[in-house]
């Protein structure tokens, strides 16, 4: 008889009835939320920067290696996922990322669009000169950052959440950060096209100087549409067949 217990730090082992432990090889738990939502931000990651792409299947084994757990907590990263519109799982033919046809793509930025410049609104005035001063500071890392990895991202990701968490609406923040999770593809498009890149810097820097200049309605209209132009070359490249019409009262 082989009998499965864990020790204090949540790892198994197999005791059999000579009182001796199997020598198999360890497993983490993940047994607290901390530590899922590691495992969870760690697989987003990695769809962001195309270690998996639209399309591709997530094999639960190759996960387990990858991450160095178990097959319990994958599984539930997954559904996770899959609750997120990340991810589709099918019963029969397990997980794979999710791709958005050229439709889905469209109205998810419209509805990007339209929330971000809410927040660009609500955050104008209650961004103060700590903040722009921690914004030029990313700038300057985003431009000499040469990599398309995680460090890449979560520099972008921080420039902007600091204007999201200035609008001072916690429930408009969380609704801009699932869209922006959901447009992974365009964002890794993004990152990855030199021209897209330096067009997202010069955007960056645009911000900045309609802050220093109290350009509030310019600073708005960038926090709209920034993202629009990288969403038109992604579906115009990769949808050709899917002909849209990128209207700018779309967006507004």
């Amino acid at each position: 008889m082989v009998v499965i217990i864990r020790n204090k730090r949540g790892r198994k082992k197999r005791l059999t009835n000579s009182g001796q432990y199997r020598r198999k090889k360890v497993t983490i738990i993940v047994n607290n939320d901390e530590n899922m939502n590691n495992l969870i931000q760690e697989i987003e990651y990695a769809i962001l920067v195309g270690d998996f792409r639209p399309k591709q299947k997530l094999v639960e084994a190759d996960l387990m290696e990858r991450f160095s757990v178990g097959r319990g907590a994958i599984r539930e990263t997954l559904k996770i996922l899959s609750d997120r519109g990340l991810v589709w799982r099918s019963e029969n033919k397990g997980s794979t990322v999710r791709e958005l046809c050229a439709r889905e793509i469209r109205d998810l930025y419209s509805l990007r669009s339209y929330l971000e410049g809410i927040a660009g609104k609500l955050a104008f005035d209650k961004i103060t000169s700590k903040d722009i001063k921690e914004m030029s500071k990313l700038q300057e890392k985003l431009k000499n950052y040469a990599q398309v990895d995680k460090g890449l991202v979560k520099l972008h990701e921080v420039f902007h959440e600091i204007i999201f968490r200035a609008s001072g609406n916690l429930f408009l923040f969380e609704q801009i950060a699932r869209l922006i999770t959901l447009s992974s593809s365009v964002r890794y498009f993004a990152y990855t096209y030199p021209d897209q890149r330096r067009r997202t810097l010069q955007e960056h820097d645009q911000m900045i100087e309609c802050f220093e200049s109290r350009n509030k309605d310019g600073f708005i209209e960038i926090c709209r549409n920034h993202m629009i132009p990288a969403m038109e070359d992604y579906i115009r490249l990769f949808y050709p067949h899917e002909l849209i019409d990128f209207g700018k009262e779309s967006y507004e």
